[in-house]
């Protein structure tokens, strides 16, 4: 199951956008095709009836979802929702191609906000107190789930934000996105794996030696990497590169290179009908008994177990 990419804000005016979905009782099952895009999207699903039983994805991690589930996907973040209704399942609106519609008989309702990259970066410019805002876009190269309570903060800010003039509007989103940032500490990351843009720093040369690292590991992860192999490609000390992943990755070396490793796997399991041990060997095990043993440490189930949930 290969994501799509999905052309989201098409138009060079919109920056951002909000749509509002009310899904109707029309049939069993429901799926939002797996897929990703360039812009950020943050969702916020609301059934306080509980009458959705459903289930979102996000990179290679699951998730239930419920009233007040609210989830931002960074550019470049697979994602997805399948579920049903108690008695039916809701079938929405394309997003994309259509405009949100209201039922009556609405059971599950679903606000959605995308906003570009380069608008926030050309808000910084003028406004460098918006650079609050980079430590949740950086996360959301992950995914990032927050609270409840965040997300019963947001959602008055977003609804019906279309009835608002345009200037209202845009205060109303730089409201949302200020909770987020406000919230970030207490959001948790979703996928292992890290997907697109990450802004690390206001320091250029960090940010140099951090990308290097990671398309480093991006590059060799299915070969056995050590540190100093690392750090003579990146002609750096080794006292340097431990640093470097403590203090940006917020791990060490070998579990960033694990972590990753699982990632992958769990990429190609979701993406492939490979066999568990060829997943195991292009992810850079070369054990499969190892590989089942740490991928379960780390995911909490094994590769087989973990691939049956995206069926």
């Amino acid at each position: 199951m290969k994501p799509q990419i999905e052309n989201v804000l098409n138009h060079n005016d919109f920056n951002w956008l909000v749509r509002e979905y009310h899904c109707a009782v029309k049939k069993e099952e429901f799926l939002c095709s797996w897929h990703y895009h360039a812009e950020y999207e943050l969702v916020l699903y609301r059934d306080p009836n509980q009458l959705f039983d459903g289930r979102y994805f996000a990179g290679d991690s699951v998730g239930q979802i419920e009233h007040n589930t609210m989830v931002l996907y960074g550019p470049g973040v697979p994602h997805m929702i399948t579920g049903k209704m108690a008695n039916a399942a809701p079938v929405c609106d394309d997003p994309i191609q259509q405009d949100s519609r209201h039922h009556t008989n609405s059971h599950h309702h679903s606000l959605i906000l995308w906003f570009r990259h380069p608008w926030i970066e050309s808000l910084q410019t003028v406004m460098p107190e918006l650079k609050v805002l980079n430590t949740v876009l950086q996360r959301s190269a992950h995914g990032l789930i927050f609270r409840p309570e965040t997300a019963e903060r947001v959602f008055p800010l977003l609804e019906k934000i279309e009835q608002e003039p345009p200037h209202q509007q845009l205060l109303r989103v730089l409201q949302a996105l200020m909770m987020l940032a406000t919230e970030e500490q207490y959001a948790q990351t979703l996928s292992l794996h890290p997907y697109g843009f990450q802004l690390v720093s206001d320091d250029d040369e960090t940010n140099k030696r951090v990308e290097q690292a990671r398309k480093y590991i991006e590059r060799h992860y299915a070969e056995p990497i050590k540190m100093r192999d690392l750090c003579r490609a990146l002609h750096m000390s080794e006292s340097s590169a431990y640093r470097l992943f403590e203090r940006h990755f917020m791990e060490s070396f070998s579990d960033h290179v694990k972590r990753f490793r699982i990632g992958k796997s769990c990429e190609l399991l979701v993406s492939s009908q490979l066999p568990v041990g060829l997943v195991a060997e292009r992810s850079g095990f070369n054990n499969l008994s190892n590989f089942n043993r740490q991928f379960k440490q780390v995911k909490g189930v094994t590769p087989s177990e973990f691939r049956t949930q995206f069926k």
